[in-house]
């Protein structure tokens, strides 16, 4: 009976000693994965949710006192809203992490009250501790009926 157990030790050993850790670059990457509505009221009480994955090859993602996460609103380009992603532990051998982030906003407001519904979407990206840069990722079209 020992036998078989030192044998079936021997086969877990081997094949979890065969499972590559992942190979993310060290630069994050993001992907919009989806987002709680797309129609909302001017000023609505409820908060958009959208939610991203991430991957990082060297696991510097977030941070206590930094911020990490940008939302730029199509309407405005260049005007960015700062987010900060708490740090994101390590898990395991590899420093590579990956993920999703869920962040919460409060619905904007309509920019031209001329239109009954006001149109637009978030470019999203994050950036770690050293300073890399994700890739930009887009939400889907979010529509806002104007009062």
């Amino acid at each position: 009976m020992h036998r078989y157990s030192f044998l079936i030790l021997i086969i877990i050993f081997f094949v979890a000693s065969c499972v590559k850790p992942p190979d993310y670059p060290i630069e994050p990457r993001i992907e919009f994965v989806s987002m709680n509505a797309n129609t909302f009221d001017e000023l609505d009480e409820d908060s958009l949710s959208v939610v991203i994955y991430f991957e990082d090859g060297d696991g510097d993602l977030g941070s206590d006192d930094s911020v990490n996460m940008y939302w730029e609103d199509s309407r405005v380009p260049g005007y960015q809203v700062p987010f900060k992603i708490p740090m994101i532990a390590i898990q395991g051998n590899s420093k590579a992490i990956s993920g999703t982030i869920t962040t919460f906003y409060p619905i904007s407001f309509c920019i031209n009250d001329d239109d009954p519904i006001d149109s637009f979407y978030y470019k999203i990206y994050i950036v770690d501790r050293a300073g890399h840069e994700s890739n930009v990722d887009s939400t889907n079209m979010i529509f806002l009926n104007c009062n």
